[in-house]
């Protein structure tokens, strides 16, 4: 029979899992990051062509492709949907879990440390968003703290071969997600932590060292070998424009000042941040080896605050070891004190759902269940405040930051045609057409997800210039639309189609191009219309 404790913990990542599974339905795929990986995973199944990632017929080499096929491999399972997208996604962020309590056992008892660490890291607010979202970051943080558990391993825990095989194939894995990034969170501190600390001077022995690079060059360099070779340019274009342009220029459009990640780290690892600063600011209270650990912290986090090209998500994986200096902190300080403010500030997120219900427009036909929720949650509030001194304060705070963000979840998914979702659109298209027999012209915009949801190719008009010098201009002009003079054969084409415009553009269109056109479907941003030309 199995122990206790380690029933207790199964079932609490079963029920955690089911938390994160059951809404992954409910939320539209979101413009732009998800409706991209959802589109191309989708156009991968379509042609067949595995290797190279088309995105609205144009190839696109901004990421390795790990990512689209695994959302590929979740849309064959179940289906062109919003669950089948994000399904391994979630898988990962639940193997991201389980890591973080294995490298936690390495620094903390297993029983209560470790497990706090584990529940903080699995309740902060940015991993919570971004496990559910189709996107490649929360297959990077899985990749990043299995690499790190077994480096981490062969440093404080029990060294061996098999460490150096399996960070060798999680590194592979990483790179084949995001590339060279993932080498930030773990062979950067790794090597900068020789200076500091004895133990990591000498990690792997050379024959070590040998396999573990054997097997990331297998797993890691094949592919971009076959696109290289098949694609001329390619590898000037990685080398340059995906990896030192994204760093050193604005080309992406991502600009942010240097403080950006601070405030970002404070508002999305909360409730936790609170004590991982008032830990942080005794940090010479820590042993040597968490001393070390922060290196994980600062080294990413200074690269990042450098760089010019910023997002919200780029630093979400190292909050695993942020979880764990925060609970180590806590072994040497309980912070009664943050814990009554942090008890005070969670009545926030507890009413918030209630509140929405009343005050936000295209939730108040929910506002029965979104009652509701606020009551099940102020129950939950009422258990972190009775526990803020007491060891299931952690548990509570988890579980009523968990419970929010799957009510924010189906809030999103009830208000997502007035958010940045298409689905609800789509549908309607598809109701009046569904033999996919219409175009469908995005006029002055790129929105994918239409696409992903007609499962069809949309027209792509006057929107942001795309990179095609990877293929020739026939192969995707039908459907990237830059001119007037492009537009005007494929309307020619198409006497009758969809057009998908902003409200405020729609007057313009049918003036220019002589088209008559009924509203579709209506929402906040772009509304969808039938258009039929004008007799002549």
């Amino acid at each position: 029979m199995a122990p206790q404790p380690l029933k207790s913990k199964s079932f609490l990542l079963a029920c955690f899992s089911a938390l994160l599974l059951l809404p992954a339905g409910a939320m539209p795929l979101m413009e732009t990051t998800e409706a991209r990986y959802a589109e191309i995973a989708r156009e991968m199944i379509v042609s067949g062509n595995y290797l190279e990632p088309y995105f609205n017929a144009i190839k696109h080499f901004h990421k390795p492709p790990l990512t689209y096929w695994l959302v590929a491999a979740g849309l064959k399972t179940f289906g062109f949907n919003n669950f089948g997208a994000r399904f391994f996604g979630i898988l990962a962020a639940i193997a991201a879990v389980i890591y973080v309590y294995r490298c936690a056992c390495l620094f903390l008892d297993k029983d209560r440390g470790a497990l706090t660490a584990t529940i903080m890291f699995a309740s902060s607010l940015l991993f919570l968003t971004v496990a559910r979202l189709a996107s490649t970051e929360i297959y990077l943080v899985a990749c990043v703290v299995a690499a790190q558990f077994y480096l981490l391993r062969q440093i404080y825990g029990q060294p061996g071969r098999s460490n150096a095989l399996w960070f060798g194939l999680w590194l592979g894995l990483g790179f084949m997600i995001k590339g060279p990034i993932i080498f930030l969170f773990t062979l950067l501190p790794g090597l900068v932590g020789k200076l500091t600390d004895k133990r990591h001077r000498a990690i792997f022995s050379w024959r070590q060292t040998f396999a573990a690079c054997g097997i990331f060059c297998a797993v890691a360099l094949p592919w971009y070998l076959l696109v290289v070779a098949k694609n001329p340019g390619l590898l000037a274009y990685f080398l340059k424009v995906q990896t030192v342009d994204r760093v050193v220029t604005d080309r992406f459009r991502r600009y942010e000042p240097p403080w950006y990640f601070f405030y970002i780290f404070t508002a999305t690892f909360f409730p936790y941040i609170l004590f991982f600063g008032k830990g942080l600011w005794r940090w010479k209270n820590l042993s040597s080896e968490l001393k070390t650990l922060l290196l994980y912290v600062a080294l990413p986090m200074l690269v990042f605050t450098i760089a010019k090209g910023k997002h919200a998500t780029y630093i979400l994986p190292f909050y695993g070891t942020c979880a764990i200096l925060t609970a180590a902190m806590l072994k040497r300080d309980a912070m009664p004190r943050l814990r009554d403010a942090t008890a005070a500030i969670l009545l926030v997120f507890a009413v918030a759902p209630a509140v929405a219900g009343m005050a936000y427009a295209p939730l108040r036909s929910s506002l029965v269940p979104l009652l509701g929720s606020g009551l099940l949650l102020l129950a939950l509030w009422w258990m972190v405040w009775k526990s803020r001194q007491q060891e299931t304060f952690w548990a509570a705070t988890a579980l009523l930051m968990l419970l929010f963000s799957t009510v924010a979840i189906v809030c999103v998914g009830i208000a997502g045609p007035n958010m940045r979702g298409y689905q609800q659109m789509a549908a309607a298209m598809n109701r009046i057409d569904p033999q996919r027999k219409l175009t469908t012209l995005i006029y002055h915009g790129f929105l994918p997800s239409v696409s992903f949801y007609r499962n069809q190719l949309a027209v792509m008009s006057f929107s942001d210039q795309r990179e095609t010098q990877f293929q020739p201009e026939t192969s995707y002009r039908p459907w990237y639309v830059t001119t007037e003079s492009e537009l005007t054969p494929i309307l020619a084409e198409n006497p009758k189609l969809f057009v998908i415009v902003r409200k405020q553009e729609i007057e313009d269109f049918t003036t220019q191009h002589a088209y008559r056109c009924n509203v579709v479907f209506q929402q906040r941003k772009h509304s969808a219309y039938l258009c039929e030309a004008n007799a002549p």
